[in-house]
């Protein structure tokens, strides 16, 4: 799996930024309909399962996970989404933090640039504040 591997994120690269990009906040003149959002937000919902999957096959992607974040919030930082999708696509992330050791968030504030970098640290802040300790939580109260 893990020769594949490259070539699957990278065709899943493209499905987020399309959906990155159509989910965006439009203008009054560009709004779709709200058949159009709910197919969108479904594709969002079904992204979100897709990173679980990803975080579940951890050993395939371990490796890979800080560039799937990088991925994220380097496309994350040029548009603005609505806050259905933002929510779906952030919690996949989440997943994918999960997968991140200590030296791949240290390799992240290094290697992206200053703008991406505030857009991460946002994102690792909220991370650490609702995710992680959500998570620890549980795993301290599951037998």
């Amino acid at each position: 799996m893990l020769k594949a591997a490259p070539s699957f994120l990278n065709c899943f690269y493209r499905l987020v930024v399309s959906i990155m990009h159509e989910g965006r906040q439009k203008g009054e003149g560009e709004k779709g309909s709200d058949a159009e959002f709910e197919v969108l937000l479904k594709c969002a919902q079904l992204v979100e399962r897709m990173y679980t999957h990803i975080a579940t096959a951890a050993e395939d992607f371990t490796v890979l996970s800080s560039f799937i974040v990088a991925q994220y919030v380097s496309e994350l930082q040029k548009v603005t989404l609505y806050p259905q999708i933002k929510r779906h696509l952030t919690e996949g992330v989440y997943k994918i933090l999960d997968l991140c050791f200590e030296q791949d968030v240290k390799f992240l504030n290094t290697a992206l640039q200053m703008g991406v970098k505030e857009v991460f640290n946002e994102l690792f802040a909220n991370y650490t504040r609702y995710h992680k300790t959500q998570r620890q939580g549980e795993e301290k109260y599951t037998a």
